[in-house]
């Protein structure tokens, strides 16, 4: 036993409020207090020896304060329950699992998914209480920071959470969740964190409040009309049954996540061209993918390795779908697999036929989507290219068909992947024309994640050399698609490839002035959310107002009009009768700095999109 028991978030935030306040400031001292205390699995449970004392923990996920022991006589109103409990992972149960694809029979009954997700009704009067505490309770972390937020703003999203989920606000309670993991990342200094991870949480959870309850509680008391399907989010994702399907395998992914699970998904296209997914991740390390790839597929009785799978075509029956592509099998589904034609099956064909321009507005068409709303694959680009070079770490290559120069990048940079050996392999090879998957970088024009190749017919009208002297890729068979994060392209798949990767000492062009991007209003909204209303002091007023100011000579000037709004509300205090002056209601703070970060987003999207289609316009 390796993994450590998890704990409901109700269940800590019960704990951290009922300990002295004394007990609450040492752990915000000593936040990782517990691990350096020795932990040992014993059993169908965990001993914690905390100096003379032991604490013991259940293996499974803690949901009773009465699981948990310890040998003090403050127990459980100790601070080593209250350590041990703050440095282990908190329960995300209700969030569908990353690495099931069976449903029970009871996930069938009544109407579809689709029926599901737009249904409406309207929220009852403890719904909207538990929406408004989830609201209160990250407008008090904003207000301080993640930085320097403790044990009572902790509990106090603790309890947000918990009552998010018991009320049936799914969405509301997973960002709430995910915030919490920020925080825990940032208070550890964990590599892990990002504060524009932080930013898209925090605004997610903002902004779903807010669609709950219909309004900003600051503008009027009556309940809005009946939130969608959409802001409430589903406790486990929804499946819908089918008669049959014919997949044709796409390729493999290898996955490892910040929060902890790795694995592998291998992706499918239909013959309607709805792309689908069948996954094996569990909670564990990097050392865990080549066990996944090599494993059996868990679906409809399948038995068949996921490496095997991502060269086959599937034929299932009986089955279950989701909105966003996850297979499930039932009791009767059925599945098996026959011999495909790789890349060359027609609906596969007709994407790569698509203009990769016109790919493109489709994938930032669906950006703004919910995740479990949004379907698979819609962030995927099929495209041909030519072989460039390489050059700062990225394989630089030029789309057959718009002559658009485009960098393909690293898509998981872990020693376990073979991406990067494959990326360097196949810049020995300048002239060599591959058909590619890669997933877009839609922060950055003409970037693209490398997820899989496959060899190319070239006309020979287009070729400058004779087809014995130009690059080929020759992928030994059964293979017909090489999956580079699990199955690198190697020297002996390559004709005609230099002993060394070709640096071509270039990277993509530098786009038109007029697009430029000024971030000012996106560092201080990752400011804020890091340091608090402290972070905009006085001091700096004149800064923020030297930004905005540019901001608006930039013709932006709703950016800003956000900006200048956001500093007024970090500012904002109030004054008693007394002369004592304190600071203003969180909540005004959290409205102006939601406005800023969705004006931001709003802008970023559009940037971006205009500088990826003026990539394709200046080949034109």
């Amino acid at each position: 036993m390796t993994q450590r028991p998890t704990i409901a978030p109700g269940v800590l935030a019960a704990v951290m409020s009922a300990v002295p306040e004394r007990l609450q400031k040492r752990l915000d001292r000593e936040p990782r207090a517990a691990d350096n205390w020795t932990w040992q699995a014993s059993g169908d449970e965990w001993k914690i020896a905390a100096g003379e004392e032991t604490v013991l923990l259940p293996a499974a996920t803690i949901t009773d304060v009465t699981q948990v022991q310890c040998s003090c006589l403050l127990s459980p109103r100790c601070f080593h329950v209250l350590a041990t409990l703050s440095v282990i992972e908190i329960s995300g149960q209700e969030e569908d699992s990353t690495d099931s694809n069976e449903v029970t029979s009871s996930e069938l009954q009544g109407s579809s998914a689709l029926a599901d997700l737009d249904s409406s009704e309207a929220l009852t009067e403890s719904q909207r209480q538990a929406a408004d505490q989830m609201f209160d309770a990250c407008a008090g972390i904003l207000a301080t920071g993640l930085r320097a937020a403790g044990s009572v703003l902790q509990s106090r999203l603790l309890r947000a959470i918990h009552e998010c989920r018991s009320e049936g606000l799914h969405r509301a309670a997973a960002g709430g969740l995910r915030l919490m993991n920020n925080l825990r990342q940032l208070r550890d200094d964990d590599d892990r964190f990002s504060s524009e991870e932080a930013v898209r949480d925090l605004s997610d959870v903002f902004e779903s409040c807010i669609r709950l309850t219909g309004s900003s509680r600051s503008f009027t008391e009556s309940p809005g009309p009946a939130p969608s399907r959409e802001w409430i989010g589903i406790a486990r994702r929804s499946y819908e049954p089918f008669n049959s399907l014919k997949l044709h395998a796409l390729f493999c992914e290898p996955i490892l996540t910040r929060s902890g699970y790795s694995g592998v998904v291998t992706w499918l296209m239909a013959d309607d061209g709805w792309i689908g997914t069948v996954s094996d991740v569990q909670p564990g390390d990097a050392t865990r993918i080549p066990q996944a790839w090599q494993s059996g597929v868990s679906l409809a009785g399948l038995s068949i390795s996921h490496r095997d799978l991502s060269q086959k075509c599937l034929l299932i029956s009986k089955a279950t779908r989701s909105i966003d592509g996850r297979l499930g099998g039932g009791e009767s589904a059925r599945a098996v697999t026959v011999d495909g034609k790789g890349w060359n099956a027609e609906p596969i064909a007709k994407r790569f036929a698509m203009p990769l321009s016109e790919q493109i507005r489709l994938i930032f068409a669906h950006g703004h989507a919910s995740e479990f709303l949004k379907p698979a694959g819609t962030d995927l680009a099929f495209f041909t290219a030519v072989v460039l070079g390489y050059s700062r770490q990225e394989l630089i290559v030029q789309d057959v068909e718009s002559r658009a120069i485009l960098r393909l990048a690293i898509a998981m940079d872990d020693d376990s992947a073979g991406f990067r050996s494959s990326l360097q392999m196949l810049s020995r090879a300048p002239g060599l024309t591959i058909r590619c998957v890669g997933r877009i970088d839609a922060s950055t024009a003409g970037r693209l994640s490398l997820l899989a190749v496959a060899s190319a017919e070239v006309k020979e009208s287009a070729a400058t050399e004779s087809s014995n002297q130009r690059p080929a890729l020759v992928l030994p068979s059964p293979l017909q698609v090489a999956s580079i994060g699990l199955e690198c392209v190697t020297r002996s798949q390559l004709s005609n490839a230099e002993l060394q990767p070709v640096n071509v000492g270039f990277g993509i062009q530098n786009l038109s002035s007029d697009i430029e991007h000024d971030d000012s209003l996106e560092r201080w909204l990752r400011a804020i959310i890091i340091g608090g209303r402290h972070a905009i002091p006085h001091a700096l007023i004149s800064t923020t107002v030297r930004d905005a100011t540019r901001l608006k000579q930039n013709l932006r000037p709703v950016s800003a009009s956000l900006l200048n709004n956001l500093t007024k509300s970090s500012q904002a205090t109030s004054t008693e009768l007394s002369g004592i002056r304190f600071a203003s209601n969180p909540a005004i703070l959290a409205q102006s700095w939601l406005a800023a970060a969705s004006g931001a987003r709003s802008y970023t999207s559009f940037l971006q999109s205009q500088r990826w289609l003026q990539l394709f316009s200046e080949t034109s």
